[in-house]
């Protein structure tokens, strides 16, 4: 059944968010209580001048995914960059799109002095997206925002 946003009942919803989760490698799914971002992906990575924070992508029903990074501590999110690829894309698509918007980040922010570089692949460019650590210690949590 569909809610009112045209979007799947809420086990399609977490079927889905766990598929994307895995096409990404990510780290870890927060799901979030609150009105606004409904999951969060933490990504095995950290984009320049953002030490000790990773990238992260973010949910919700009315805009999709965006591009992001763990605010202070774990309770915010600062929302870099929409997909712009809709609400529920396929899982492949979300990926592809993540890398492009890391390697646009990336390339238009310097590295800082004596961070190691990125090297980009072709064939497979997820794999900067933790393929090392895909599957590995993968955890869902519940996270209640004020």
């Amino acid at each position: 059944m569909k809610s009112g946003t045209g979007i799947a009942d809420t086990r399609t919803v977490r079927d889905y968010i766990h598929t994307v989760a895995r096409s990404v490698h990510a780290d870890s799914i927060d799901w979030w209580d609150t009105d606004g971002i409904e999951a969060v992906l933490v990504l095995p990575l950290r984009l320049h001048y953002l030490p000790g924070r990773n990238a992260v992508l973010a949910w919700n029903r009315t805009f999709g995914w965006s591009l992001g990074v763990e605010g202070l501590g774990r309770r915010s999110v600062i929302v870099i960059d929409g997909l712009g690829v809709g609400r529920m894309p396929s899982p492949a698509v979300c990926a592809e799109r993540a890398v492009e918007l890391i390697d646009d980040y990336c390339r238009s922010t310097p590295a800082l002095p004596g961070a190691p570089v990125a090297a980009s692949t072709t064939a497979d460019r997820c794999p900067r997206i933790g393929r090392g650590t895909a599957g590995s210690g993968r955890r869902d949590r519940v996270v209640r925002r004020p």
